[in-house]
């Protein structure tokens, strides 16, 4: 492609939701995996139920977008022009169509394939993040769409089972992109922390999506972080506030990641600028096996449960701070202790100890520091599996209340 065409068709992506926020040398990165295509009249480009593998942009031309009726009519969803684009959730799930494409005259087509886009969004983390986010904001602007045309009027009562069937396919997207946020691919890693130290965690939100986050990086050859928060409530709203999270962390960890207090001051003050009336608590925490430190910060969030081998008992961690976003100048601190083989460290967010049986009790921070305890002196090694089979047995197997987040470290 000539240099002058590259140039334009920086602009056109730049122009697209979904690419918002990238810079024009992230975009570059782009156009060389667009496939120009030309489409005679009355092509069908994409037909409903088939496998979606790419996204389409149009660059001049006319298509109709239409979706089947459950008597095997066609509604007409209305025509794209020039500039407009389509197909692109196809780039984060390859879940079937949702509505037939057909060109109304000769249309010339770039076509962005999700494998070749896939290759790209695993070697630019500010690329994936940028791009999840928007995807995560679209889905969302359309599950709230669906939900507002909703009537009581018995034609829209006729649709409501197709679009619930469009809102599962958003949620199920929605669910692909905050996985991308929590990154359970790094939480399996083995390779995170050094020094003999182990960890494990267990994630299940309430709901399709959730609002607890959870997080772990290399800071440097040695030294590891670990991030958990709790976004108030759960769902949609708290699902967003984790992916600005998610998106914050990853642009101040490289340079702030070594001084909890500041990088903290940091989330506080970006969440209050740009998130208002949605709050977090979070936990951060440097380990340092060189030294043999650990280092706490809290905003809010409950201390995790630090069992000290030497001590056979667990030690009150000192340090205070309240939840993200709640005042503009929050003052945050740290607590440093020395770490040694045996210890163990549990984070967890309060969608644990909150969760309440048949009784109306709830499962409490008590009963958590009981089955820790207990699971440490009968040296299970399993740990986290056997407090999830606790408190499934203490709720009789009633459904979660809240999201449900809890990591070890295992000195």
């Amino acid at each position: 492609m000539s240099e002058a065409r590259d140039n334009e068709l920086v602009k056109i992506l730049g122009r697209i939701q979904i690419f918002q926020g990238m810079e024009d040398h992230e975009l570059a990165l782009i156009v060389p995996l667009l496939e120009p295509v030309t489409y005679p009249p009355g092509t069908l480009i994409i037909e409903e139920g088939s496998r979606g593998d790419s996204m389409f942009i149009i660059k001049s031309g006319t298509v109709n977008v239409s979706k089947s009726e459950e008597k095997e009519d066609k509604v007409n969803l209305g025509n794209l022009y020039s500039g407009s684009y389509f197909g692109e959730l196809s780039l984060i799930d390859n879940l079937p169509r949702s509505a037939d494409v057909k060109s109304l005259e000769e249309t010339e087509i770039y076509r962005l394939n999700k494998t070749d886009f896939d290759k790209l969004l695993s070697n630019n983390m500010r690329i994936a993040n940028i791009f999840y986010r928007n995807c995560l904001n679209e889905t969302f602007y359309r599950f709230r769409n669906v939900i507002s045309s909703l009537t009581f009027s018995q034609h829209i009562l006729n649709e409501k089972s197709a679009k619930l069937t469009e809102i599962d396919k958003d949620l199920t997207s929605a669910k692909e992109i905050q996985d991308f946020f929590i990154n359970t691919k790094r939480l399996n890693s083995n390779k995170i922390f050094s020094g003999g130290i182990k960890h494990s965690y267990i994630y299940h939100p309430c709901l399709a999506i959730g609002g607890d986050f959870l997080n772990i990086v290399k800071l440097d050859e040695n030294a590891a972080a670990v991030i958990i928060a709790d976004f108030t409530g759960h769902g949609i709203a708290a699902a967003l506030g984790t992916g600005v999270l998610k998106s914050v962390f990853s642009l101040a960890v490289k340079q702030l990641g070594k001084e909890p207090v500041r990088l903290l001051n940091f989330f506080n003050k970006h969440f209050i600028k740009i998130i208002n009336q949605l709050y977090a608590t979070c936990y951060y925490a440097v380990v340092d096996p060189n030294n043999m430190k650990i280092t706490f910060a809290k905003a809010g969030h409950h201390h995790p449960l630090f069992w000290k081998k030497s001590l056979n008992d667990f030690i009150n961690i000192q340090s205070t701070g309240v939840g993200l976003g709640m005042v503009p100048d929050a003052e945050f601190n740290e607590a440093r202790y020395d770490i040694e083989k045996g210890d163990k460290i549990l984070f967890f967010t309060d969608g644990i100890i909150e969760q309440v049986n048949k009784n109306n009790r709830m499962y409490s921070i008590k009963r958590l520091e009981y089955i820790f305890r207990e699971l440490i002196n009968r040296g299970e090694e399993n740990i986290l599996d056997n407090v999830l089979k606790d408190i499934n047995e203490f709720t009789h197997g009633m459904a979660y209340d809240d999201d449900i987040t809890l990591f070890l470290l295992e000195i």
